[in-house]
């Protein structure tokens, strides 16, 4: 690589030679323009910059650089969200930030006690889970650059005002719904997941959909579960009423997640042992444990971990440099067949 010279400096600033010689050898220049020849000699990398003041530039920039990144969570806690936390975390204090995790009260519809709330030092902000967008319009008056993981299905508001990350789940979903039609002769199907207002969940059940239809499956729509009595998400006592619901016992019940996975199974363990054996369930995310009673069900792989890291990542990018565009991305999932 070549060696930065102060002509190289004097040529980026549009200074002469002679100024940049001076700044760099405690000449008689302006405070200012030492102070900005200083700053960018030690940007480019300047081999000749006075060891003192290279480590003072340096702990100014981390100073700089340092802050909090504020993470909205409206969840129960899970392995999905433990995991996703710990890549976020991890992500954050590499960077030199740190991570504030702020549970939001359903209360707060248009943002104000977060508002309130927020430090000074606050940077960026992830939205962990799927909020309203009156809540998200009003913590954007803090004007802070903002990363979503998920959204409503109708993410149109979402990405006006910030990166938007999600999981594959449409193509998953259709190999794993498949699977159970080709190799397990599943022919009648329940699906649980809140489909109707998770842009991720929708892509699931559209890829469970389309496997049925490649099959020509045609689902029975009073098994099709797919908007929990909350409106946020399926409790494990709303499994158990759904299962109660059912007016008859299909081939295989398809899950959005294994949360709802191993509550289906733990609900039919208490209906019928033999019942919860025999059944096909499948879930999403592998977060099932190892020393869970039902060793067969099916599952997709998610780097999680990873996906905490992305969220920073896209959250600091924007931090640093608040021209980018604005992004839509979907991270690769991956099925796990028996």
């Amino acid at each position: 690589m070549k060696k930065v010279t102060i002509q190289d400096i004097a040529k980026e600033m549009g200074l002469s030679r002679n100024t940049v010689a001076k700044a760099l050898s405690n000449g008689v220049v302006a405070p200012e323009t030492r102070n900005a020849v200083i700053q960018k000699a030690w940007q480019m990398g300047y081999a000749k910059l006075d060891e003192n003041i290279q480590q003072d530039l340096e702990m100014q920039f981390k100073k700089e650089q340092s802050g909090t990144i504020l993470v909205l969570f409206n969840r129960s806690q899970s392995v999905f969200w433990n995991r996703t936390l710990v890549g976020i975390s991890d992500a954050v204090k590499e960077e030199g930030y740190r991570m504030q995790l702020y549970i939001v009260d359903e209360q707060d519809e248009d943002g104000d006690e977060v508002l309130a709330q927020l430090a000074d030092d606050v940077k960026g902000i992830i939205f962990l889970c799927v909020f309203p967008i009156r809540f998200v319009r009003g913590v954007s008056r803090a004007g802070l650059p903002m990363t979503f993981f998920n959204t409503p299905v109708n993410a149109q508001d979402y990405i006006q005002l910030g990166d938007v990350y999600n999981l594959e789940g449409f193509y998953s979903m259709n190999r794993l719904t498949s699977y159970c039609i080709e190799e397990k002769g599943c022919r009648d199907f329940a699906f649980i997941g809140f489909a109707e207002g998770s842009r991720v969940v929708q892509a699931r059940f559209l890829g469970f959909l389309g496997a049925c239809d490649q099959h020509n499956i045609r689902p029975d729509e009073g098994m099709l579960f797919t908007r929990p009595s909350n409106h946020t998400y399926f409790s494990y006592s709303m499994v158990e009423e759904v299962i109660r619901r059912m007016t008859f016992m299909p081939d295989a019940i398809v899950c959005e997640n294994d949360d709802i996975a191993k509550y289906t199974a733990l609900a039919l363990l208490q209906k019928d042992p033999e019942l919860a054996r025999r059944m096909v369930i499948t879930g999403f995310d592998n977060t099932i444990e190892e020393d869970f009673f039902k060793k067969d069900i099916l599952t997709v792989d998610v780097k999680i971990e990873e996906l905490g890291r992305r969220l920073v990542k896209s959250v600091i990018d924007r931090v640093r440099d608040p021209r980018l565009g604005i992004i839509f991305a979907t991270l690769t999932t991956y099925p796990k067949l028996i």
